[in-house]
């Protein structure tokens, strides 16, 4: 599901400093100078093209399934499971919340970070978690670091 939504096309972005002008290329601090700054803009309508609740539905599944297979404990488990139950259930609705669904998903963002830094298997499940939030959040309208990515 991720490889679906991150092949489409990506947005244009458009960067200009003095008279360098690029457009969809990737520049860096050594392409333009120490001092320079950069605008970098993209259109978020396009970031969101395609993306459904279906869609949406389908990354959360992901996501539980990479909770359901990891090595955590039987009550971390649980924990993840109930606030992305919740998110999954009102992105699944005709006219979904998606401020609830993003506080759902804050929490599960929240407790990930914490296992992260306390556990082994946190770290690997951390990875997918990060990816979700990362394909969700201009659906939700919030940015990733809303998730704490």
């Amino acid at each position: 599901m991720l490889d679906k939504l991150f092949g489409k096309k990506q947005p244009t972005q458009s960067i200009s400093t003095g008279n360098i002008t690029a457009i969809n290329s990737k520049l860096n601090q050594e392409n333009v100078g120490r001092d320079s700054t950069t605008d970098l803009s993209g259109s978020m309508a396009t970031q969101q093209q395609g993306l459904t609740g279906n869609d949406v539905i389908a990354l959360l599944e992901q996501l539980r399934g990479a909770i359901e297979s990891s090595s955590l404990t039987a009550d971390q488990k649980e924990e993840l499971q109930d606030y992305l139950k919740a998110a999954k259930r009102e992105a699944g609705k005709e006219s979904p919340d998606k401020e609830l669904i993003g506080k759902n998903l804050k929490n599960v963002g929240e407790t990930m970070k914490n296992l992260k830094e306390t556990t082994e298997a946190g770290k690997s499940l951390w990875q997918t978690g990060a990816e979700v939030f990362k394909a969700i959040a201009p659906w939700v309208g919030v940015a990733t670091a809303f998730f704490g990515v």
